[in-house]
């Protein structure tokens, strides 16, 4: 499968140029790189000569885009610096002590970054301080540092609030302000309440969902060149969020919309989860994946993508479509081993594994005798197989399920290459497990034989086989 991986293009930039002079203490004659972050990467900008008085000059005729950039030296130690609208400054600093050495003239802005950088520097090694007394701490003594800790962070807050407030509209003001957490109010639960902890604990993740970017500018493209902005989302998705794929593609709309009024926040944030799903290891993301490219990109919004990406995500989209969570299993009509036809939906089960192998594919050598361990502990519950061979070989495939012990699961094949099953459950590889309860609604896709006991175990552990028998 195609990884489309995001890309930065088409950005317009200003017709004023960029001036960076820097004087590095201890350093002469080599070269030192301009870079930028982009997320959690870094990539390079421009590079400059160092002469023999340590003076290096980074230049160009067009300005950079704002963000959080760095001089890395020969060492790949570095020092970061801001790029707002002012690009024409000078800064110096010193080799041997490149954050408390660094000084700037003509970007009041990075003056004041300069100055946050120490601070948070020396904040963070008190706290590292703090946390090693801690560890070897009676009860009082951790008192006493819980106290000193809880000062610290009071402490911190109370500059980033003053940042906010001494210079708004800046982008030290817009990252110090995306890194501040939302304060969630301690909720009252009236007395009597059923499980009052839980209540007060689906209220705390409502409020916090719903505030999460309270604090976040998704109007301020500067912050797509920091670290902080694709963090945020991050965390966001894969820690706030429930892994539910409705809930995912809701939320991911919701963030995408308030983007809008930037052009160049709308495109990464488009790319940015449009990637993040295409890629995600959580089952059922690939729904999500699918939902948000169909949306934005294969209805035209994405202006960025070029036919040959739109194709190429059209064709990922029609092969995950029809097998996504919750939706009714595709139909399978295909004949077994004796040239019956056998349909899937036919198939009278409370649970039903399809599963899609190959006697000679190695992952399924493991695999096949693992879910027929499964099978035989289920069986009597209503579970069922439905035993797809991908394959051509029918003496090889007839022999194997014989010698296995496989008799009793429902195999079939497609021997005139008429069932479409590699498109309808997206199969490329095997083998492949799906999960369908008894209205052969999708429960679970593309899971381990280990996963497939636990669900079973949910789905199945409640029911006898009487019940099995009756379907």
């Amino acid at each position: 499968m195609a990884v489309l991986l995001l890309a930065a293009q088409g950005i317009m930039a200003q017709p004023k140029g960029y001036r960076v002079q820097v004087t590095v203490d201890g350093l002469r004659d080599t070269t030192v790189l301009l870079g930028y972050h982009f997320g959690p990467k870094m990539y390079v900008a421009d590079t400059a000569k160092v002469d023999a008085h340590g003076r290096a000059t980074f230049s160009g005729d067009t300005l950079l885009h704002g963000g959080i950039y760095f001089v890395v030296l020969p060492e790949k130690k570095y020092f970061e610096l801001l790029m707002v609208g002012n690009q024409q400054f000078e800064v110096r600093t010193k080799r041997n002590d490149l954050v408390h050495g660094l000084h700037f003239s003509g970007s009041p802005e990075n003056s004041a970054f300069a100055d946050y950088q120490r601070f948070m520097m020396d904040k963070q090694e008190r706290n590292k301080q703090l946390g090693e007394q801690l560890k070897a701490a009676d009860d009082t003594q951790k008192e006493e540092l819980r106290g000193q800790l809880a000062a610290l962070n009071a402490e911190v807050e109370a500059e980033w609030n003053r940042i906010i407030g001494k210079h708004p509209g800046t982008l030290l003001a817009s990252m110090v302000r995306a890194m501040k957490p939302i304060s969630i109010p301690e909720f009252v639960v009236p007395e009597g309440t059923h499980n009052p902890d839980s209540v007060r604990w689906m209220r705390s993740y409502a409020y916090n969902r719903a505030h999460y970017f309270d604090n976040i500018d998704l109007t301020d493209s500067r912050l797509i060149r920091t670290p902080i902005l694709e963090q945020r989302i991050d965390n966001y998705f894969d820690r706030v969020l429930m892994p539910q794929p409705d809930s995912m593609v809701a939320a991911a709309i919701a963030v995408i919309e308030r983007t809008r009024s930037n052009r160049l926040m709308f495109q990464y944030m488009v790319q940015h989860l449009t990637n993040k799903f295409q890629l995600s290891d959580r089952m059922g993301m690939d729904g999500a994946f699918a939902l948000i490219a169909e949306r934005y990109y294969l209805s035209g919004e994405a202006w960025w993508a070029d036919s040959n990406l739109v194709g190429r995500l059209r064709e990922r989209v029609e092969l995950i479509k029809p097998n996504m969570l919750g939706k009714t299993a595709p139909d399978l009509w295909m004949p077994n081993q004796q040239m019956r036809y056998q349909r899937l939906s036919e198939l009278k089960a409370s649970i039903t594994v399809l599963y899609f192998w190959d006697p000679d594919c190695g992952h399924c050598k493991k695999t096949t005798p693992e879910v027929l361990k499964i099978y035989n502990k289920y069986k009597d519950k209503g579970l069922r197989v439905f035993a797809v061979y991908t394959q051509g070989d029918q003496p090889k495939w007839m022999s194997y399920t014989k010698d296995n012990g496989l008799n009793e699961w429902v195999h079939v094949w497609d021997p005139n290459i008429g069932s479409n099953f590699r498109n309808l459950y997206d199969i490329s590889a095997t083998p492949v497990i799906y999960v369908l309860d008894a209205n052969k609604k999708i429960l679970a896709k593309r899971i381990g034989y280990e996963s497939l006991e636990q669900i079973l175990a949910v789905e199945l552990g409640s029911h006898s086989g009487d019940d099995a028998k009756r379907l």
